[in-house]
């Protein structure tokens, strides 16, 4: 049994020594590790509750033996316990910083305060990212959760040629996802060059000039072998 504590704690030690790998699959993969080392260590505890309750009620061994015995018992359930709590902790741990919000791989930053779509962007370059590209429904969907019916600028626009959108990234607009407000983008004016979420979520666009809108500005999580 002794052999068996060591080598749980050995595995929970290596979990945590590995707990700075950021990339998503290595997350999904240490999550369900985790687990199944939260299950086995449980077990152990039991298990060495219970042998310990046998060898007590069945061994004619010295009350100063069995105090012993039981000491040790209670340092090793104490020792897995803290490491299960370290990983617990390691496991919640974000992978963003502080006023980040983390999803699907990137952190995502919105700004407390409104300006025009070029304002916005420096804002994002100056925090090493850059205004958000958004590319599936679930993205879009865990933004509104955020932005609701306010308006925030997303990085995409038209100032090089009026109809052909860009992704600050270099996305192919023409093959990615799109959630325009019906009857957008429509240039009123022929002045409106420059993308924003606004009522449900929607994509409208208007001057970039326009001060009236947050900035959503997203970083990706490098990965790391």
């Amino acid at each position: 049994m002794d052999t068996e504590f060591s080598t749980s704690c050995e595995r929970l030690d290596i979990e945590l020594n590995h707990s700075d790998k950021k990339s998503p699959l290595y997350q999904r993969r240490s999550k369900y590790l985790i687990y199944s080392l939260l299950a086995l260590s449980y077990i152990l505890i039991l298990t060495l509750f219970i042998m310990f309750l046998s060898k007590a009620s069945n061994s004619g061994a010295s009350m100063e033996s069995k105090s012993k015995e039981y000491s040790e018992l209670k340092n090793n359930v104490s020792v897995l316990v803290y490491k299960l709590k370290q990983l617990e902790e390691t496991s919640q741990r974000s992978n963003c910083d502080s006023g980040w919000k983390e999803f699907n791989g990137s952190c995502y930053y919105f700004s407390k305060s409104i300006m025009g779509w070029n304002k916005a962007r420096a804002l994002c370059l100056k925090k090493e990212s850059d205004l958000a590209v958004i590319t599936s429904e679930n993205e879009q969907d865990f933004l509104y959760e955020t932005t609701q019916d306010d308006r925030y600028w997303i990085g995409l626009s038209d100032t090089d040629q009026e109809g052909a959108w860009v992704w600050v990234d270099g996305t192919d607009y023409s093959t990615s996802y799109k959630f325009w407000k019906e009857g957008e983008p429509n240039d009123h004016l022929n002045n409106e060059d420059c993308a924003h979420m606004w009522t449900h979520g929607e994509w409208n666009d208007v001057p970039c000039s326009y001060s009236y809108c947050y900035a959503i500005c997203e970083k990706k999580i490098p990965s790391r072998t």
